[in-house]
């Protein structure tokens, strides 16, 4: 065979490899949970390969999170034994019923309640902060794509460990013995994905509803994906309960504190920012609370709903986001708008609108845009490689000590959230990042019956 032919061989067969892309990433997903939901995306060819200096700059980040997370408990204790300023703590609680409000928090040791222990950021392309999930979804599919690019061939991955293994190394640690979890999947926004990662996660964790000999009251660590989960899940008053003997179960405390995109306005409020320092700040693009008074602006103007209204449409690049804990509007990106998209007299009604529940405590705020957008390769349906320009968000997952991984998504609508269309990918970093190096601290730990293997991430 001529040299030519050789080549066109070749290209055939990876032509053929990448039209099964998709049915070989759904058998990953039936395999382990029954469903082929796990991903319904796109996939870039490979893995995404960052500067090592990124990784570097995500570990930095962490306790600067720590600190910020920490400075708003405060803030919300403050508020609930009346030590802080009247409007900041109606903005916590008064939107909520009494039983889950002030009530339910005024039970709560608060300052003893403990932080989020695994969380998610999620950034634009420069590295700046847009939310943070606590502990978010997308863990799975983080799971899923390490498993097919492996599988794939793909280069770099040898020493790396999957998400699950880091999650399972900082869990152990972070309990002081072995973890046995109860994972509330009710309000999850992508259960598959959070089933597929239990599984993988089973290696070396035991759960409550997937392992025979576990019961409720063994459990020792309880995740949920939003703090009404855990008020009302069947065991929320003896685990409420161990808070007061500084003994927390908890992933997420049991709060409206960490579902609330509110945080996101205090180290920039006038009434708050003196509690955050620079380096916070530094974190996140400027945002501000909608008010009766109007809108702070970044140059310390305020505005009217009406002269911000008027502006020109590249003057309102802001997204006006719901910063509550009403489940129903506070994730997959609900309740978030452009107001650079929107006429003047639309961008009035929508503001307008959105003020009309002030009183009872319900609060939306303003972030200003931060351009993220990037060209990226894409597996196509039909197996193809093609380029797209689209808007990027890129996800970091922090457990008690650090970044354990990072997730990227691609999407040409300026709503990044995970469609059918979204392109996604992992980010390796160079030189750095979670290796597979030394798993005998856990290993001589677990049970028998889990094989002893947390770092395995074979099929």
């Amino acid at each position: 065979m001529t040299a030519g032919g050789i080549a066109t061989a070749v290209d055939q067969i990876l032509e053929n490899r990448r039209s099964e892309v998709y049915r070989r990433i759904a058998e990953i997903s039936q395999e382990a949970t029954r469903s082929r939901a796990t991903f319904t995306g796109l996939v870039t060819p490979a893995p995404r390969v960052a500067d090592a200096h990124e990784w570097k700059r995500w570990e930095s980040r962490h306790e600067i999170l720590r600190t910020w997370q920490r400075r708003s408990m405060e803030l919300l204790a403050a508020s609930v034994e009346g030590d802080a300023p009247p409007d900041l703590a109606r903005s916590f609680l008064d939107h909520l019923p009494d039983n889950i409000g002030w009530t339910h928090h005024r039970g709560l040791p608060l300052r003893c309640v403990g932080m989020p222990v695994f969380f998610r950021t999620d950034q634009a392309s420069d590295g700046t902060i847009l939310e943070v999930q606590c502990p978010g979804s997308l863990w799975g599919v983080h799971e899923i794509l390490f498993e097919w690019f492996v599988a794939d061939g793909s280069k770099g991955l040898g020493d790396i460990r999957p998400l699950s293994a880091e999650f399972t190394r900082a869990l152990w640690r972070h309990v002081g013995g072995e973890p046995i979890v109860h994972h509330l999947l009710d309000n999850a926004s992508h259960p598959a994905g959070e089933r597929f990662f239990i599984q993988r996660a089973r290696r070396g964790i035991r759960y409550f509803g997937f392992d025979e000999d576990v019961r409720p009251h063994d459990c020792n660590f309880v995740r949920a994906h939003d703090f009404l989960t855990l008020c009302y899940e069947n065991f929320a008053k003896e685990r409420t309960q161990r808070l007061a003997n500084g003994d927390s179960p908890y992933d997420l405390p049991p709060v409206a504190l960490f579902d609330q995109k509110l945080l996101l306005a205090l180290p920039f409020a006038e009434e708050t920012r003196d509690h955050f320092s620079d380096e916070v700040r530094a974190l996140f693009p400027f945002t501000t609370s909608l008010t009766p008074k109007g809108l702070l602006r970044e140059d310390g103007e305020w505005l009217s709903i009406e002269q911000f209204a008027r502006l020109p449409r590249s003057q309102r690049c802001y997204f006006l986001k719901y910063a509550g804990s009403d489940v129903s509007m506070n994730w997959g990106s609900r309740a978030v708008f452009h107001l650079g998209k929107l006429s003047h007299a639309a961008c009035e009604s929508r503001l307008r609108s959105a003020l009309e529940r002030y009183s009872r405590g319900e609060r939306w705020i303003l972030q200003q845009e931060c351009d993220s957008e990037m060209e990226v390769e894409f597996v196509t349906r039909d197996g193809e490689i093609s380029l797209t320009a689209a808007h990027s968000k890129h996800s970091v997952f922090y457990g008690p000590r650090g970044p354990l991984g990072q997730l990227d998504m691609f999407e040409r609508f300026y709503k990044v959230h995970g469609s059918s269309e979204t392109v996604t990918s992992i980010s390796l970093h160079q030189g750095s990042g979670p290796r597979r190096a030394d798993d005998d601290e856990v290993r001589q730990r677990l049970p028998a019956s889990h094989g002893g293997k947390p770092g395995n991430s074979s099929n």
